[in-house]
């Protein structure tokens, strides 16, 4: 795939075709999915398209020709904004991905005074999350009822952002502060002698937790069933609340009670398990882009120091192995893999394991990755078993 952008050229016949191309393809997850041609003529005598600080790019492939439209607006501010829109016919081929990535390269190339470039989206477009989390972007913000929709009610909108610093040096930095976390469910004794250790143990657990700077409510507390214990807790963000886990872990509550069951749901954290999950799989998706296999910056970001795959003829690889020969040979099928058969499973705290079936290169394989989080997702183990 060899995208290029085209600058827009408003003053000639780029007007007209402009307006032909907003017109003639729907964008469902834009507040106008179907702009007409008087709403397209006004903003562009607006300047919404072109002025100062907003410039507009044609999407063109090198195969495929004109596939899209990209404007960068906010250009004189710190923070620049991206509006990204793919031609029917270009959805889910990858070229948003290799569009945002040529746009973060020339904002930040030529536009000195951003210092982060940011998008947003609907909550549930899934396809352009994907794009800003496969591009290194990171989710900075949750706006409830934040995205109006023609004839119903409001959506929520999702804000993703890259830094300079972070385009420059090649890394990807979270954001520190994140929603509340919140913990509930239920600690479930499976016999006296257990319940007996949490009555001797609870009020100093209580006390100790509800005396943590990052713990907004904790409340432990009976139910109707014997030994059951109805769990609630609230922790002003994802760093408090697992600094409580590492400190319970360590207590005499966490030692006395290890072996209880507990049944709990928690939400709030990046590491959600639909979170992990969605994670891995671009993450695991990133690996499979003969773009980022070709650059070693990348593959070590995406790979664990320990990482280790076993290839499809039985050969064993490590870390520093896989990107030597990636270097040399990162694929060269300019159309993107096909994953069938997708499955998924948490199989620790921060551990991802995916099995899927992949078709690359005039190949079919079924492959298994070890995604681990630290606090990116890191690879740690691969393998892949032809079919034949």
């Amino acid at each position: 795939m060899g995208i290029s952008l085209t600058r827009v050229d408003l003053a000639g016949a780029d007007n007209a075709e402009l307006t032909a191309f907003l017109t003639s393809n729907e964008f469902p997850f834009h507040v106008r999915a179907r702009p007409t041609a008087p709403q397209i003529e006004n903003d562009i005598r607006a300047g919404s398209w072109h002025g100062e600080d907003v410039e507009t790019f044609w999407i063109d492939d090198g195969a495929d020709g004109r596939v899209g439209v990209i404007r960068l607006h906010d250009l004189q501010d710190t923070t620049s904004m991206v509006d990204l829109r793919l031609a029917n016919a270009a959805r889910g081929r990858g070229f948003g991905t290799a569009a945002l990535r040529a746009a973060t390269d020339l904002v930040f190339s030529c536009h000195s005074s951003v210092i982060r470039f940011e998008g947003q989206t609907r909550e549930d477009n899934i396809a352009m999350r994907r794009v800003f989390e496969r591009c290194g972007w990171v989710l900075e913000a949750y706006y409830r009822d934040g995205w109006p929709v023609e004839g119903a009610e409001p959506v929520a909108s999702v804000a993703y952002s890259v830094l300079r610093r972070d385009w420059a040096g090649g890394t990807t930095t979270p954001t520190p502060y994140g929603p509340e976390v919140t913990l509930t469910g239920e600690l479930r004794c499976a016999d006296a002698s257990q319940a007996e250790r949490v009555r001797a143990h609870l009020d100093e657990h209580i006390a100790l937790t509800r005396a943590e700077p990052g713990c907004l409510a904790f409340d432990v507390t009976p139910t109707a069933t014997e030994g059951v214990w109805s769990v609630s807790e609230r922790f002003v963000d994802e760093a408090a609340f697992d600094a409580h886990q590492r400190r319970v872990a360590q207590s005499t509550w966490g030692r006395e009670t290890a072996g209880i069951e507990r049944a709990y749901v928690i939400t709030g954290r990046a590491q959600d398990a639909a979170a992990l999950v969605a994670t891995a799989w671009a993450a695991e998706e990133r690996l499979l882009d003969p773009a980022v296999r070709a650059d070693p910056r990348e593959v070590e970001r995406l790979l664990d120091p320990s990482f280790v795959e076993v290839g499809q003829s039985g050969r064993r690889w490590t870390r520093e192995a896989i990107v030597a020969a990636l270097r040399k040979e990162p694929g060269s099928d300019p159309s993107p893999p096909l994953i069938d058969e997708r499955e998924s499973r948490l199989v620790g705290p921060d551990t991802v394991l995916l099995t899927y079936l992949l078709r690359f290169e005039d190949r079919l394989s079924r492959r298994s990755s070890l995604w681990r989080y630290d606090p990116a997702p890191r690879c740690l183990f691969h393998q892949g078993t032809p079919v034949v």
